[in-house]
């Protein structure tokens, strides 16, 4: 982009920015959490790297960028997990209009101004794709430890799956007791290979449930037909035996998260993950506290979600609510598809039912 500026700082020096900005940061301004000790050094070093003199001022050029990081009232982070890279973007909004951008590279600090939405937009598009094609139709709605025991069945189900392939033979369904989902849920966080360690890093924070909760847990995902008993065992339904047969090898991961600062001081967060196996094989995953919403998707409803949370500020704009409020908004600005009548998710423009285009 034309008169684009760039620059690199360390982490440290996001605070020593904030100290010289010469305004009063905003409760999302990024200068909230640089941790910097030597104020002084860090000048000097700023000053070496040309973006303030030595007295602290910053550069003309620079300016504007620092002001839209400093008074930055929203802000949508990016962060996609790839087998060759782990890419962390975050945009920030000023309330003039103005956004920066600030990319992760390598524990740096990348500030772009004007930010590159459109950039980081088409590296979405080219990772994980815009087909509006999704393999199977699935969706689910459980709490945090439903969703811990469903998806270590469905991990339980991809071992039967991968080691019968490997013998060249018809996969099983496989049933599992209480004692097997224990087994599988001990795997650490973070383990990309499983759906299960996926979910026990986006709930980090929670317990996962105990070996006496297990036979609650699997009569209320009976309940919603995910599974299915006999005697003591249980097994995933067909629909959902399918979704582990497409989620065998997890290859991406996507969070967004997008933040609204409030007068307050406290700031609004919505967003969502998406667990990415193929082009047509995508898991949408939202959760807010114990309400887990699970969906297949397509791709092109990602891309979707995120170039509206990257572009459009009227979607940040409805967050700016306190969090009692919030679900009454949301209802007011809930739609249905003409051509299915499915419901619609504030903000995208298709279906994720059948893919329409909304005008």
């Amino acid at each position: 982009m034309k008169d684009q500026i760039h620059f690199t700082i360390k982490p440290e020096h996001l605070a020593v920015l904030g100290k010289i900005s010469g305004v009063t940061l905003s409760p999302v301004s990024p200068f909230r959490y640089g941790k910097e000790t030597d104020t002084a050094a860090g000048i000097a070093q700023l000053a070496a790297l040309g973006i303030c003199d030595a007295g602290g001022t910053i550069t003309a050029d620079k300016k504007d960028a620092v002001l839209s990081l400093a008074l930055a009232e929203a802000f949508t982070r990016i962060y996609l997990t790839t087998p060759q890279r782990v890419i962390e973007y975050l945009a920030y909004f000023a309330p003039d209009g103005k956004m920066a951008g600030m990319t992760n590279d390598n524990g740096m600090q990348l500030i772009t101004f004007p930010a590159p939405n459109n950039a980081m937009l088409e590296l979405v598009r080219q990772t994980i794709g815009v087909s509006r094609y999704r393999s199977i139709p699935f969706e689910a709605k459980l709490n945090r430890a439903e969703t811990l025991v469903f998806s270590a069945m469905i991990d339980l189900q991809g071992k039967e799956m991968l080691r019968k392939f490997a013998d060249g033979k018809t996969a099983d369904r496989v049933a599992v007791s209480g004692k097997d989902v224990q087994e599988m849920l001990k795997i650490p966080p973070g383990n990309i290979q499983w759906l299960s360690s996926a979910f026990t890093d986006l709930f980090r924070q929670e317990r996962i449930p105990k070996a006496g909760d297990t036979a609650g847990i699997f009569a209320s995902l009976t309940a919603k037909g995910l599974i299915t008993t006999t005697g003591k065992e249980y097994s995933l339904s067909d629909q959902a035996v399918i979704l582990a047969r497409n989620h065998l090898m997890p290859s991406m991961y996507l969070t967004l998260t997008s933040g609204k600062g409030q007068s307050s001081g406290k700031t609004n967060i919505a967003g969502f993950s998406c667990i990415i196996s193929g082009i047509q094989d995508l898991l949408y995953i939202d959760y807010n506290a114990d309400d887990i919403e699970i969906e297949a998707v397509s791709s092109a409803t990602i891309h979707e979600y995120v170039k509206t949370f990257l572009t459009d500020r009227s979607v940040l704009a409805a967050m700016d609510t306190e969090p009692s409020a919030a679900p009454a908004a949301v209802k007011q600005e809930r739609h249905f598809c003409p051509q299915c009548g499915g419901a619609l998710k504030p903000g995208l423009k298709f279906c994720s039912n059948c893919g329409a285009k909304i005008s």
